[in-house]
C-alpha cells in the first residue's frame, strides 16, 4: 500500500498483477498463503539502507522466514484493501525485519513491502516476544482472492482470542458447570451434563471395574524366588513346585539369576539348572548367626532327630524296687526270680527295667510335628495380570536352539567366532558381518574384504617412472599380515616388469626396463600397478 507522505510501502509484483488480472477476467480463485520477512542485508552491512520495493521483484533480498498465514481479510474500512497478517513467536528471531512478501499457493512472490526496521529478539536472548507482521495492499478487485487459511497452523493473537472470547461468550446461555457440553457449529455451548460412569462419556475402550478388581486379584507383587504354600495339588500361575527338577536358564532366566546353581547337584546339562528340593520336608527359618541351630548354610537340609530322654535308677542296700507304685513315666520295673522285699533287705532275683515312650506319647516311625500337608512353590517369573494364559509349554519349546526349520533362541556369536565361520548355532550382526571392510575408489585405491572372508586386499594405482627407471609406489593402506605379490606395466614398455615377493607392507620400488639411456634419463612414463595382501 503506497503512502505518498511514507518511506514504506506495500505493492503487487508484476507476477502478481497479472495473476490478478487474470483472476478478475476469468474468475478462477486466487489463493495467498504464505508470508516471508527478511532483513534485506544479505551483505551482512553494519547499518544497511532501507529496502526500496520493486514490481519486478520475485524474491525478497534476504529472506529469513517463511510461514504460512495467520490471517487474511478485507480491510473493513476500504474494501479494496487486504490485510494479511503473521505471528512470530517468541522462539523464532535474532534478526532484523526490512523486508516483507505474500507468496500465493503456486510459490510466487506476488506483494512486496518494506517496513521500518525491526529487530525481532529470540526468547534466549532475555527479551523474546511474540511479533505480529501485518501487510495491507491495494487489488483492483477482491472477489476473487479467496480469503481461505488453513485452521491446523493458524497462531491466533491474543487480541483476536480475546475479541473471539466476547463475541461468543454473551451468546452462551446455557447455565452451570459442566464436565461434558455440546457446541454447534459457531461455537456456541447449547448443552451439557455430568456423566459419572465412563460408558456414559462415550469411552467403550476401557475396562470395567469388576474387570479391573478381578486382574488385581490375579496379579502377584511376589517378587521371583519367593517361596510359597499352597494347599491344593495345583500349581498356581507364575509358580514351580520345588520338586529338585532340573529346568532351562532360556526359560526361566529371572528364576536362574536368582538360584544361581545353589542346588545342583552334577549332570543338569549345559543351561541348566535344578531347583531345591521340598517335597516330604518342614521348613526351618536359617538361624543366621543366631545360635539356635549354628552351623547350617542357606538351603541346606538336616535329617532327622529326637531330643535326647535319659534316666536313672539308683539302689541302696541291695534291690529295693517295688514291683507297682514307686516306677512312673516311662520307666517300668519288675522283678523275677525271687520275693520283692522291702527296703533295705536284700532279693535273691533279677530286676528287669525298660523304657517305652509309647506309655505317655504318640508314636510312630519318624519325629515329627502336627502338620498340614502343602506344595512347597516358588515364584518363577513375573507374569502380567493375564499370566493365567500363559503357556509354559510353548515357551519352552520356543527357547531351545533354533534351526533353519524350527523357531527357537540363538546367542550372538563374537567376532572371534564370525571370522572362523565354523558356529552354525549363533547369529551375527550387521557390525561384526562388516569387521575389517574398507573401500577406497578412484585412480589410486583398495578393497579391503572383511575379517570372516579372511580381510584379502587389493591395491591398485598409477605414478610416475622416474628417470632412474624406477616406478616408486605408495599403498593407499597398509597391509595388516602379509604382502603377497605387487606387478606393474610402464607405458611403453609391452609386458610386464618383474614381479617380487617379501615386499613391505607400506610400499615397493620396482625397477622398469627402458628401451634407451635418453628414455630413461627423461623420465615420465607412466606406471600402472597392482597389489595384493591382506
Amino acid at each position: 500500500m503506497i503512502d505518498a507522505n511514507s518511506q514504506f510501502f506495500a505493492i503487487l509484483t508484476n507476477v502478481g498483477m497479472a495473476k490478478q488480472a487474470n483472476a478478475d477476467a476469468l474468475g478462477i480463485p486466487w489463493l495467498i498463503t504464505q508470508m516471508g520477512v527478511g532483513d534485506a542485508n544479505p551483505s551482512g552491512l553494519a547499518d544497511p539502507p532501507n529496502p526500496v520495493p520493486s514490481v519486478s521483484q520475485t524474491k525478497l533480498l534476504n529472506e529469513w522466514r517463511r510461514k504460512p498465514l495467520n490471517q487474511l481479510k478485507i480491510d473493513p474500512v476500504n474494501p479494496a484493501v487486504i490485510i494479511a497478517e503473521q505471528i512470530i513467536p517468541a522462539d523464532e528471531g535474532g534478526k532484523w525485519i526490512r523486508e516483507i512478501g505474500l507468496y500465493d499457493a503456486d510459490g510466487d512472490l506476488v506483494a512486496v513491502a518494506n517496513c521500518a526496521p525491526s529487530f525481532k529478539p529470540l526468547l534466549s536472548q532475555g527479551s523474546g516476544r511474540t511479533q505480529i507482521v501485518r501487510m495491507n495492499f491495494i487489488v483492483t478487485s477482491t472477489g476473487n482472492i479467496q480469503l481461505k487459511i488453513d485452521p491446523a497452523i493458524v497462531l491466533a493473537s491474543r487480541a483476536y482470542v480475546d475479541a473471539a472470547i466476547l463475541e461468543v461468550l454473551p451468546k452462551n446461555k446455557v447455565p452451570g458447570e459442566y464436565t461434558r457440553v455440546k457446541v454447534n457449529d459457531r461455537g456456541i455451548v447449547v448443552s451439557g451434563d455430568n456423566p459419572e460412569t465412563l460408558a456414559a462419556m462415550g469411552i467403550k475402550d476401557s475396562y470395567t471395574k469388576v474387570e479391573i478388581e478381578a486382574m488385581i486379584a490375579q496379579a502377584s507383587a511376589l517378587p521371583v524366588g519367593a517361596t510359597v504354600a499352597f494347599p491344593l495339588d495345583k500349581v498356581a500361575p507364575g509358580f514351580l513346585e520345588l520338586d529338585g527338577s532340573v529346568k532351562s536358564i532360556a526359560v526361566y532366566p529371572d528364576l536362574a539369576a536368582f538360584l544361581g546353581m545353589a542346588f545342583n547337584k552334577g549332570g543338569e546339562g549345559a543351561g541348566n539348572f535344578r531347583l531345591p528340593e521340598s517335597r516330604g520336608e518342614f521348613l526351618r527359618g536359617w538361624d543366621h548367626g543366631r545360635g539356635v541351630d549354628a552351623g547350617r548354610a542357606i538351603g541346606s537340609s538336616q535329617l532327622d532327630a529326637l531330643q535326647n530322654i535319659t534316666g536313672q535308677y539308683a539302689a541302696n542296700n541291695g534291690v529295693q524296687l517295688a514291683a507297682t507304685g514307686t516306677v512312673l513315666g516311662a520307666f517300668t520295673a519288675t522283678a523275677s526270680g525271687g520275693t520283692q522285699l522291702p527296703n533295705g533287705t536284700a532279693s535273691s532275683g533279677v530286676i528287669n527295667m525298660s523304657f517305652d515312650a509309647s506309655r505317655v506319647a504318640r508314636t510312630a516311625d519318624e519325629t515329627r510335628g502336627r502338620n498340614l500337608a502343602v506344595i512347597w512353590c516358588i515364584k518363577a517369573w513375573n507374569a502380567p495380570i493375564n499370566q493365567g494364559n500363559i503357556d509354559v509349554a510353548a515357551l519352552a519349546a520356543l527357547a531351545t536352539q533354533a534351526t533353519e526349520v524350527k523357531l527357537g533362541t540363538a546367542k550372538v556369536a563374537t567376532q572371534t567366532e564370525v571370522d572362523a565361520g565354523v558356529d552354525d548355532t549363533k547369529f551375527v550382526t550387521a557390525k561384526k558381518l562388516l569387521a575389517g571392510f574398507g573401500m577406497t575408489v578412484g585412480q589410486n585405491g583398495f578393497i579391503r574384504l572383511p575379517r570372516w572372508l579372511g580381510g584379502f586386499t587389493i591395491q591398485w594405482g598409477l605414478t610416475t617412472v622416474g628417470s632412474n627407471g624406477d616406478c616408486v609406489i605408495t599403498l593407499p593402506t597398509n597391509y595388516n599380515v602379509q604382502h603377497f605379490q605387487i606387478l606393474s606395466i610402464a607405458g611403453s614398455i609391452t609386458g610386464m616388469a618383474v614381479a617380487y615377493t617379501g615386499l613391505s607392507l607400506s610400499g615397493a620400488v620396482i625397477p622398469h626396463y627402458v628401451p634407451s639411456t635418453a628414455a630413461k634419463a627423461g623420465g615420465g612414463y607412466n606406471c600402472v600397478w597392482i597389489s595384493f595382501g591382506k
